[in-house]
């Protein structure tokens, strides 16, 4: 067997597919690419495909992570190339690692998460202020209790021990009209896995949704942000260090 570990990106259209639907596109792309994919056993065998952490429907990320394990060796650099041409368009692998034999498992090595959420460019210089003197309280403060809304009921979760790194600028939108309020925080992913809409419930009302939340990538929590885990490269948690717009 011969195992590889992969970051890809999930954005576009690709990004309202449920956790299922994606498992079935990998499936379906590895076999358009004629990679030599393992199969479970069983009456229902699938592609040994492993994701250690499934996206909420409508996030993008440019830091989503999968085992692939093989029946026989591959070229990397060009058989997921090849899988990353039969992949949707917004779905790209962007690195990989082999895995030696008795390294640990993927989720271990994903104890933390970047978060970007951007939005409009709407009166941004108002927005940046309030969402950055939140942040700054939240950092403070030893305990958020947010509330979060089950089909089995309310559930309180204490939103602080989770935060690393929280950062607000703005950030010129692409096109030069205005600028966009971005808000980057490295949350860990200890349980109870805290997401974006509990951070935006932490730090209170007085502003709308952002238009997008992107998963950049995970990795280990670091001062400057987070060391992303296939690569020990550098993910910035300060919006202003990120080169391009959102």
């Amino acid at each position: 067997m011969n195992r590889l570990r992969i970051r890809w990106t999930k954005e576009g259209r690709t990004r309202f597919l449920s956790a299922r639907d994606t498992a079935s596109v990998w499936e379906r792309a590895v076999r358009r690419a004629g990679l030599p994919i393992a199969y479970s056993e069983g009456f229902t065998p699938h592609a040994r495909i492993s994701f250690p952490d499934a996206l909420p429907v409508g996030v993008a990320s440019t830091g989503e992570y999968a085992e692939l394990t093989f029946v026989a060796p591959v070229a990397p650099a060009d058989d997921l190339g090849r899988l990353s041409a039969t992949l949707p368009e917004g779905m790209d692998v962007l690195t990989w690692t082999d895995v030696p034999a008795g390294a640990p498992r993927l989720a271990s090595l994903l104890p933390a998460t970047l978060w970007e959420l951007v939005w409009p460019p709407v009166d941004a210089t108002a927005l940046t202020t309030l969402l950055r003197d939140r942040c700054e309280d939240l950092l403070a403060a030893s305990s958020a209790e947010v509330v979060r809304q089950r089909p089995d009921g309310a559930r309180t979760l204490d939103v602080r021990p989770a935060v690393v790194a929280l950062a607000v600028a703005a950030r010129p939108a692409p096109d030069g009209a205005g600028a966009r309020t971005v808000l980057r925080a490295v949350l860990r992913n200890d349980a109870p896995i805290i997401r974006p809409t509990d951070l935006l419930a932490a730090l209170g009302d007085g502003f709308a949704p952002p238009a997008l939340v992107r998963r950049v990538a995970q990795g280990a929590p670091t001062d400057a942000g987070l060391d992303e885990a296939l690569t020990g490269a550098v993910e910035p948690v300060e919006p202003e260090l990120v080169a391009g717009a959102a």
